[in-house]
């Protein structure tokens, strides 16, 4: 088996160089399963092939496609181009490239290859700033890649290069994403293992819009685990793979997979409406990938509301008060001119708890001319949990803040902390009750995981989640007043009394 053959020298090739000099150019080699993987998603069965393989290693993602190849009579013509800048490799890539093409012509196959030895992105310059042109026959049929996955400055050639697509810090691998679907053919298919980030967030933005209006996604398998997917190598990131076509043709699925590891048989495998993974109507373009069942019906439910809370009127933001910014303003006990400091550790049962009888934090603040900028005034708010552990059950975790609980005309919100305002006037109570209940479900806390694979919570995605008409959130608000009940369950029954219990008994008297 090739895979495996190759796969043998670079674990060769690894222990000679080691993990920290391959790390520091954001090099991952591919494990023969995921290879293998990749490659049956392939679906291109023509004569003559053209391959690219944009940054090749050892090889290995071009040999599991060879091996494809060699189960179709159909091809008989085949020409890779292979391009890598490692010189530490080049050797060993061609020994394998000579492997590749021997074994394929020894079965009837006709095969060249290429190996740049330059930078991938630096070398496309002019094409992807339509400085040069490419006829059809010099664009690909196939692309595969296990990219590099680094962050570089904006001020990197990289970055300058593809800066349409560039909005903050980017990550090198995307770039490699954009590139590739401009070198595709029309039809022709993409498929790469990356980081799941791109998926969301606002510096991916400009790059979603390209590569989703470039590109039509077909298949997107995602790992559940974090830590098993390239061998022992410490890839924190979740990490999926995808395939993707290029054409502008609307598409009505997506074929979502999940598993564990790549050695443990696939947990789900559905397939989703198109639109439920994204909505190309949306500005931020946020990709959902649903790995279950369960998933693809809630988001079924939420993708089914209309609004969100800046159209609703209210806005997410982040609290204002760095604590080594402000160590002059905050105190450790009350004073003539201090008002409440909140932190997460206010957090209990969905309340602000104020003071706390222990705390590590300071918990005032001075009201003064000093802190004037990071006060704010004491209204209703939801607050937001920024950050929460990995192992935490919820990723969603708010707190009712309502300002006739507290005698002081200001308050400080630490920056750890998000919370939701009114942009116009004040949350009342049934409105205030009424978010609760959308942002302490779990339809709600299970939507941010699949949108955001992160600990934190972005205000930019927060402020895109789809949310009900403001009627509905009032009636929601008025329901929980009467429960006299704010857990998680009675938030969750309420949303399913008026979203899917009324929906189905509206479906059964249309039918």
């Amino acid at each position: 088996m090739l895979v495996n053959q190759i796969y043998d020298t670079t674990i060769e090739y690894g222990k000679r160089v080691g993990k920290s000099i391959r790390k520091k150019i954001g090099q991952f080699f591919t494990p023969p399963s995921i290879a293998n993987y990749m490659a049956s998603l392939m679906e291109c069965n023509q004569s003559t092939i053209r391959i690219l393989d944009t940054g090749a290693g050892t090889g290995i993602l071009t040999a599991g496609l060879c091996e494809r190849f060699l189960e179709h009579d159909t091809i008989t013509h085949v020409h890779i181009d292979l391009y890598e800048n490692d010189e530490n490799v080049l050797s060993l890539l061609r020994e394998n490239m000579e492997l590749v093409r021997t074994t394929l012509e020894q079965n009837g196959k006709i095969v060249s290859y290429t190996v740049f030895e330059e930078n991938f992105i630096l070398s496309h310059d002019d094409f992807w700033n339509d400085r040069e042109e490419k006829s059809k026959g010099e664009l690909y049929d196939v692309i595969i890649s296990n990219p590099p996955y680094k962050k570089i400055a904006k001020s990197e050639p990289e970055s300058v290069v593809m800066d349409s697509v560039v909005h903050g810090q980017p990550n090198i691998y995307f770039l490699f994403m954009a590139m590739a679907a401009k070198l595709l053919k029309p039809n022709g298919e993409l498929i790469f293992i990356t980081p799941r980030s791109f998926t969301s967030g606002l510096y991916f933005r400009k790059f979603r819009e390209y590569f989703l209006n470039t590109v039509r996604l077909t298949n997107i398998h995602l790992f559940h685990s974090r830590l098993d997917v390239f061998d022992g190598d410490k890839v924190l990131q979740e990490a999926i793979i995808l395939r993707a076509v290029k054409t502008t043709q609307a598409t009505d699925s997506i074929l979502i997979s999940a598993s564990q590891d790549m050695y443990t048989g696939e947990s789900f495998v559905h397939e989703v409406p198109y639109g439920t993974v994204v909505d190309m109507s949306s500005e931020n373009l946020f990709m959902l990938i649903p790995s279950s069942v369960e998933e693809v019906e809630l988001l079924t439910i939420v993708n089914s509301w209309d609004y969100n809370l800046i159209e609703l009127g209210y806005k997410l933001k982040t609290g204002p008060v760095v604590d080594f910014r402000a160590l002059d303003l905050i105190k450790e006990e009350s004073e003539e001119n201090t008002v409440p400091l909140l932190w997460a550790n206010h957090f209990e049962n969905n309340r602000i708890t104020f003071p706390v009888s222990v705390s590590k934090n300071p918990q005032y603040i001075v009201d003064t001319e000093d802190s004037k900028s990071v006060l704010l005034p004491s209204r209703n708010y939801l607050l937001v949990k920024r950050f929460t552990s990995k192992e935490e059950r919820r990723r969603v975790q708010c707190s009712l803040y309502f300002a006739d609980e507290f005698i002081n005309e200001k308050v400080g919100v630490e920056n750890h902390l998000n919370y939701i305002t009114k942009l116009k006037g004040e949350i009342t109570k049934e409105e205030m009750y009424g978010l609760f209940v959308l942002f302490n479900s779990s339809y709600i806390d299970i939507y941010y995981r699949i949108l955001n694979g992160s600990t934190q919570v972005n205000a930019t995605e927060f402020n895109a989640i789809p949310l009900p008409s403001l009627d509905d959130i009032i009636r929601m608000g008025k329901r929980l007043l009467e429960t006299n009940s704010i857990t998680t369950e009675t938030c969750d029954t309420i949303i399913e009394e008026m979203f899917i219990v009324q929906n189905s008994k509206q479906e059964r008297n249309v039918g």
